[in-house]
């Protein structure tokens, strides 16, 4: 009797102790797949990496004067928002101001010069000269009676050689001064010659050509805004010294309401980005963070990288393709910033595999399925 139930113990012991063994490779079986398959979905979601930076929507522009001189004034501080042609500087401008009035006065000269041959002379000039010609048609008529009235005398004797000559010369200088006011009073009274006409248009078009350069000189002392968006930065303050060859930078502007990353896809990745995907960002200076993005544009050449992240396994002389990616409208990051971009696959369950581009299709946003 004592033997059968130390048999029984035994065996129930036994029974415990398998069924403990089993539950065990159990639950140790059902973690291994929860991690495998965890670990199969890390793999899924980011298909490639790659180092970028934090750029405006539409690049910065950095902004220079187009003249040499000093500022005068600075009117935009950094973070100002500023319209496209804003003027955000200016130059000191008295000699181009100078220049300027004195060729509006050229141009004003030169249009009353043109205007007085157009319309000719004045009534007054023109009323002038016909007294003139009525005063030296007397004057004429009366030296003509006194030659006719001398010439019998002196023929007859009676008055001598010298009063005929006298009068004859009288009459000739009336001749010769009536001759001259009538061509005066033709000149007054006919109408422009052609070639003055377009000489004086000549002269007006150069001087308003004059106008127009000063204009311009004076127009390069004020510093625009190329686009519209926020001053980033001002590298520059009232009275220092610009050129324009080379280029002072002066401040740099960029459209901050949209943000971009320009990162650098190494060479081996460059198969699996396709304009359209999906992008997960991160940077240092945000840990536990991540912000959506969408890939933009895919560059058509590959070229040196861009961007230099400083870490020990950068390769500084590997090949990189551009991609712009697009983030998600209220994202708000320091332009400049250096990141990490993700690109991502959403996986399609956890058995069959995961989303990504296809190699045969390059056309945006096409995707295979990719199985073990």
């Amino acid at each position: 009797m004592k033997m059968s139930s130390r048999v029984v113990a035994i065996l129930t012991f036994l029974g415990l102790a398998a069924l403990s063994l089993f539950l065990f490779q159990s639950i140790e079986s059902t973690q291994s797949t929860a991690r495998a398959t965890t670990s199969l979905a890390g793999v899924a979601q980011h298909v490639a990496a790659a180092p970028g930076m934090v750029e405006p929507e539409g690049e910065e522009r950095e902004i220079a004067a187009q003249a040499t001189g000093v500022i005068r004034e600075m009117r935009v501080e950094e973070n100002d928002e500023v319209a496209a042609g804003q003027i955000i500087a200016a130059l000191d401008n008295t000699e181009q101001v100078a220049r300027l009035e004195s060729a509006r006065a050229a141009l004003a000269l030169r249009q009353a010069e043109l205007e007085r041959l157009t319309n000719g002379a004045r009534a007054e000039e023109r009323r002038e000269a016909r007294d003139a010609l009525m005063e030296a048609d007397a004057a004429l008529d009366l030296a003509r009676r006194e030659h006719e009235r001398r010439l019998p005398l002196t023929k007859s004797g009676v008055s001598p050689q010298a009063a005929l000559d006298q009068a004859t010369s009288h009459w000739n200088v009336n001749k010769a001064r009536r001759a001259a006011i009538a061509e005066r009073l033709a000149m007054l009274e006919a109408p422009p010659r052609a070639e003055d006409l377009a000489a004086a248009r000549a002269r007006v078009r150069l001087a308003e050509a004059d106008v127009a350069l000063s204009e311009a000189l004076l127009e390069k002392t004020l510093v625009r805004s190329p686009i519209a968006g926020t001053i980033l930065r001002r590298s520059r303050v009232a009275g220092e010294a610009v050129t324009h060859v080379p280029p002072t930078p002066i401040a740099i502007v960029g459209n901050v309401r949209g943000l971009r990353v320009r990162a650098d896809v190494d060479e081996t990745d460059v198969g699996k980005i396709v304009a359209g995907q999906r992008v997960e960002v991160t940077a240092d200076a945000f840990p536990n963070q991540k912000f959506g993005g969408r890939v933009f544009r895919v560059s058509s050449r590959m070229g040196s990288k861009m961007v230099q992240t400083g870490r020990p396994t950068d390769r500084v002389d590997a090949k990189a393709l551009q991609v712009l990616i697009d983030l998600d409208p209220g994202v708000k990051l320091p332009v400049g910033l250096r990141v990490d971009a993700y690109f991502l696959v959403h996986p399609l369950s956890a058995q069959t595999g995961w989303l990504q581009p296809m190699k045969a299709q390059k056309s945006a946003g096409r995707f295979a399925i990719a199985r073990d």
